[in-house]
């Protein structure tokens, strides 16, 4: 291997893909050792084509690896450049969707207790989970794909909904798997939906003006704050009643009106 080298007829052989495999596997062996032979290759070889594949390698070994909430986004018939969209976010990543999988878990095993408090705390949680969820989905400061949301060829608007919608849907399923563990079932399972709802829809259209963060606290600490003033003397499950569930429903239904009134201010 030494003394042999190619020649220009075998260069510009390999060069063209006409080299039978056993040669070219020589020439491939030789050339790892032989800068004379590489250096007579390279001039048979055009720069745009050495650039073209360099460029696709490069490509290749630099593409992030889909995370696993990305790929399965793309299982379930999701565009790849939708799933990628939706996938940045924050909320919709692995960390996020177990620690609110732990948090609500932990408040339905709460609910165990011989009082009302623990179902209280859960289904005081279960409608926060995917509001601070969705807060932390979208927005300059909270969204690490902001500029490639910027440039992707949607709406800002559309790109938020869909991210909200994904993150209520991955919550819901949590929240619901969660409920199901409820002493009694019944209800009180998903009792909390509604609530969900008009406080998401509710962070959702505050976010038109104000940063998705900052609409997140106003909404929940209200919330929080009307849940502990209505039980302060003993658990009572009055906010979750038929009264409360027509009121979370009409707050939905304003909120929505008013999402689609402002859908520019998204822009």
């Amino acid at each position: 291997m030494s003394t042999w080298h190619m020649d220009d007829g075998m260069a510009a052989a390999y060069a063209a893909g006409e080299l039978p495999a056993t040669p070219a596997a020589s020439v491939e062996a030789h050339l790892l050792a032989c800068a004379r032979c590489r250096a007579l290759l390279a001039a048979q070889i055009p720069k745009a084509r050495l650039d073209r594949v360099w460029d696709e390698i490069a490509d290749t070994v630099d593409a992030p690896a889909p995370r696993p909430v990305e790929r399965l986004l793309r299982a379930l018939g999701v565009p790849e450049s939708t799933a990628r969209l939706l996938g940045a976010a924050a909320s919709l990543r692995l960390p996020w969707l177990a620690a609110s999988a732990v948090a609500l878990f932990f408040a339905a095993l709460a609910s165990g207790e011989t009082t009302r408090w623990g179902l209280l705390t859960f289904l005081t949680l279960a409608p926060i989970v995917p509001v601070a969820g969705v807060a932390v989905a979208f927005g300059r400061d909270g969204d690490p794909a902001y500029e490639i949301g910027l440039a992707a060829p949607y709406s800002m608007f559309r790109l938020m909904l869909m991210r909200a919608a994904a993150v209520l849907a991955s919550s819901s399923v949590l929240a619901l798997a969660a409920g199901l563990s409820l002493p009694g079932g019944g209800w009180t399972a998903a009792a909390w939906l509604l609530p969900s709802l008009a406080l998401t829809s509710l962070t959702l259209a505050l976010s038109s003006r104000y940063d998705p963060r900052r609409c997140a606290v106003a909404v929940t600490v209200p919330w929080v704050a009307a849940v502990v003033a209505t039980n302060v003397r003993a658990p009572d499950l009055v906010m979750f009643g038929s009264a409360g569930q027509a009121g979370y429903l009409a707050v939905t239904v304003v909120s929505v009106v008013l999402l689609a009134v402002r859908r520019r201010e998204f822009s």
